[in-house]
């Protein structure tokens, strides 16, 4: 497998609104248990969260918001081995995301990783452990996200420009991971009320292990149709479009459902993990 480095990560509302719909659905007991994980984080890492969420430093760090401290901390030296933790490429004639199709440094691996060091974490957590909920919190999102199970040549869909200005987003990956959630809904509180209405309309199988690559998959899935505008397949091969792209008038009405799901279902699923390991 090769590895790209995309520009952008499911953006700040779409790890907000994942993280808070697991934790608004999570036993008493388990939100307490993250509350006082999220205790533990430095002062530093706090500053850092609520500077990303354009919060004041001093605010109370939630869990929705810590959950985009793998993306705050891009930028860090210390933390740049993690930067291709966030994604998972292919070769353009993958057929199917299968179990292991990656052995390190990718988005199920890093799922995988965390979710096992957040099973050891005790009352006694160190730093180190508590960003084991962080990141997980915050891949459980990423995975999510059709284009980061995608293509190293493209930089997952950074590369796919448009060829209009009906958006700020100026390629496919950027449009997936903010403008998506913005046009439509807009704020954070109107995709919770949706999404909370219909969190009993769909259920989750309780964690394995084995769910990352099938979760991997599904996104893998969606960038190749069509109508997502992102590859054409061509002899099973899912071939680069040239040129700028123009999305259609019902793009957004279109995709938008898709977008719902992927959020209903990676907060579902995080839920269970979050259940199953503290």
């Amino acid at each position: 497998m090769t590895y790209a480095n995309p520009s952008f990560a499911l953006g700040k509302l779409g790890h907000q609104i994942v993280c808070q719909l697991a934790f608004e659905h999570l036993p008493l007991t388990k939100q307490t248990q993250i509350s006082t994980l999220l205790k533990i984080i430095p002062k530093k890492h706090q500053r850092l969260i609520n500077n990303y969420n354009y919060k004041k430093q001093d605010s109370p760090i939630t869990f929705a918001n810590a959950c985009t401290w793998a993306d705050a901390i891009k930028r860090l030296e210390s933390f740049k081995a993690y930067s291709s933790w966030h994604y998972m490429n292919v070769p353009r004639n993958h057929l199917k995301i299968k179990t292991n199709d990656c052995s390190k440094n990718c988005l199920p691996q890093a799922i995988l990783i965390h979710q096992k060091t957040l099973t050891k974490i005790k009352k006694d957590a160190t730093w180190q452990q508590v960003q084991a909920l962080l990141f997980l919190g915050h891949w459980l999102g990423d995975i999510h996200q059709p284009l980061h199970i995608s293509f190293a040549d493209d930089l997952g869909g950074n590369n796919v420009k448009f060829s209009h200005l009906a958006t700020k987003c100026e390629n496919l990956h950027w449009y997936w991971d903010e403008c998506i959630l913005y046009k439509g809904r807009k704020s954070k509180e109107k995709w919770l009320a949706l999404l909370t209405k219909k969190w009993h309309q769909h259920s989750q199988q309780n964690w394995q292990k084995e769910q990352v690559w099938q979760w991997a998959d599904e996104s893998f899935q969606l960038v190749k149709r069509a109508s997502l505008n992102y590859c054409q397949v061509n002899n099973n091969s899912c071939q680069a479009l040239t040129g700028k792209i123009r999305l259609p008038e019902n793009y957004l009405s279109q995709h938008q459902v898709i977008m719902e799901q992927r959020l209903l279902f990676a907060a579902q699923r995080l839920s269970k993990i979050l259940i199953a390991s503290l």
